[in-house]
């Protein structure tokens, strides 16, 4: 993977992204870097998202995935994701936004 990319912070302490996709299509396509025990806390999309690993080992709600694990989350599906190490991960959305779970 290129290591010459500029990352961009998130809201979540840990975890940062850098955009694959340009912001002309419905859905977006990006990469997440997370430290190790960072968590993005329960949240879902409008559509559905595929997640593949990159690197490391994550945990998505009670499963564990590891580098080159593939996920297909359903559209308006809660989940959280939590790094049990340090992880990268590539998402596609099929639509744009997410809403957190209080």
């Amino acid at each position: 993977m290129k290591e010459n990319i500029t990352w961009s912070k998130t809201p979540f302490s840990g975890v940062e992204f850098f955009w694959l996709s340009e912001k002309t299509e419905n859905g977006r396509t990006a990469i997440l870097k997370f430290e190790e025990h960072a968590e993005l806390p329960l949240h879902h999309h409008p559509g559905w998202e595929q997640i593949y690993v990159l690197d490391g080992r994550l945990q998505i709600n009670s499963e564990i995935y590891a580098a080159n694990d593939f996920v297909l989350i359903g559209a308006r599906t809660d989940h959280s994701v939590l790094a049990l190490e340090p992880s990268k991960y590539m998402t596609i959305s099929q639509m744009e936004g997410v809403t957190v779970v209080e």
